[in-house]
């Protein structure tokens, strides 16, 4: 059994230098407001000749005295979430847990959830109380190895803030004179609250009880054909990785489907930060939740509607239709949450289909992060408590170039069939 045998040291680190006190409150987007207290976890592994050359304390002092110097720069996320939508940057600080895993680091890379102290399942956290805003952990394998984790509440950013922090906290570790630009923090005047005071966030129930997760591996070679093969199809032009694995794994997904509804639909995230039509114009390092959905038609389950060609054709229109709006003022997700708060249920439940939701990191490389003893040989993020719900990201550097490694939630009878399906098993490798 894989069972965590000491903690070594738990601390609290906070910011460098003291947060002056005209920054002491943040005050959260309206989107921030309306995530509850769910965490979203990175976990990188490292192998024994990448550390070897470190002594035990020196390691944990090199992240540590490299985090407290990030924070500077980062100081809501070292403060104290006061309530729905208020910070207050009082320097509180991050926790930062050491322990010893008897275990090898081969037995527990395909389950980074037991990298968390003390079952903290980052993933799972529906509590309506306010948590730590940020975690962070190293720990020590059995075998030599290390991981190291990090744990942020979703309601204080997304995936691209996430990155944006780890490459600053990396590059601080690697080189302590290095220095840093300041992030542009998104604050609550960019999507302004309707409502006075605080938004009651709903609180995100996980939905993973009878889910199935799995991992699946698209090499650069399948996703070439895949992309060959919806082209000579369509008029669409250079398809990317996301839109042709995005439309595979839904039209598998939704042909997989045992829901008597018949109809479903395809919801893509988008990154605000990287559309010309956002006014005022973001920051590449603006941090908070800059994201926006755009949606499919709404399909019949029946295998005309769901042509891979279409699927694309179909993604990339939407994908456009969204480039000449300003998200952030139309924002489809805030409309979304807004419908949500309103009639009490879960957002996109309104929706009189099946709905899949599909994200990415393929732009952010966080395989590549490297803390001074190289890059990680294995780069993961939790998957959420969402069923009908996949994640994509870039396959470790060196083991599939420009290959794509999909996570897949699914119920347990769609996903009995959904990894059969002769389509997805011709492009992709179940892990």
């Amino acid at each position: 059994t894989i069972k965590m045998i000491s903690t070594i040291s738990k601390k609290i680190i906070k910011p460098f230098s003291p947060t002056p006190y005209t920054k002491r409150w943040h005050n959260l987007s309206l989107l921030d407001q309306f995530f509850g207290n769910i965490y979203v976890p990175f976990v990188f592994f490292y192998p024994k000749h990448q550390v070897a050359t470190i002594p035990k304390h020196k390691l944990s002092k090199f992240l540590t005295n490299s985090l407290s110097k990030t924070l500077t720069f980062y100081y809501p996320w070292a403060g104290s979430l006061k309530n729905n939508a208020t910070i207050e940057c009082d320097d509180h600080g991050v926790e930062f847990f050491e322990l010893e895993i008897n275990s090898s680091m081969d037995k527990v890379i395909h389950h980074p959830d037991l990298t968390f102290l003390q079952g903290l399942s980052c993933r799972d956290s529906s509590s309506s109380t306010f948590g730590p805003l940020t975690l962070a952990q190293l720990s020590h394998f059995k075998c030599g190895g290390v991981a190291l984790s990090f744990c942020m509440l979703h309601k204080v950013g997304d995936a691209c803030s996430a990155y944006y922090f780890l490459r600053d906290w990396a590059r601080l570790t690697r080189d302590p004179k290095s220095t840093l630009s300041p992030p542009y923090f998104a604050k609550d005047s960019l999507m302004p609250s309707p409502f006075d005071g605080p938004l009651v966030s709903p609180v995100v129930e996980p939905k993973m009880e009878g889910c199935i997760h799995q991992r699946f591996i698209f090499s650069e070679s399948k996703i070439n054909a895949l992309k060959a093969l919806v082209a000579a199809e369509s008029c669409v032009q250079n398809p990317t990785r996301n839109e042709v694995v995005s439309a595979l794994i839904y039209k598998c997904a939704a042909s997989s489907s045992t829901s008597n509804l018949g109809r479903s639909q395809l919801v893509l995230t988008s990154n605000l930060r990287s559309q010309a039509s956002s006014q005022p114009p973001l920051p590449p390092t603006t941090i908070g939740n800059m994201v926006t959905i755009f949606s499919t038609p709404i399909y019949e389950n029946h295998e005309r509607d769901l042509r891979l060609s279409k699927l694309v054709t179909d993604i990339r229109k939407s994908k456009h239709d969204l480039s000449t709006r300003n998200n952030l003022q139309e924002n489809e997700l805030v409309i979304e949450m807004l419908d949500a708060y309103k009639t009490g249920k879960l957002p996109l439940q309104q929706r009189n289909c099946h709905v899949y939701i599909a994200t990415s990191t393929l732009a952010f490389e966080f395989e590549k992060l490297d803390f001074g003893f190289g890059k990680p040989t294995r780069a993961r993020q939790g998957i959420g408590p969402i069923s009908n719900f996949f994640i994509l990201t870039n396959t470790p550097d060196g083991d599939h170039d420009r290959g794509v490694e999909a996570f897949v939630n699914l119920n347990e009878q769609d996903m009995s069939v959904f990894k059969n399906d002769n389509d997805l098993l011709q492009f992709a490798i179940p892990v």
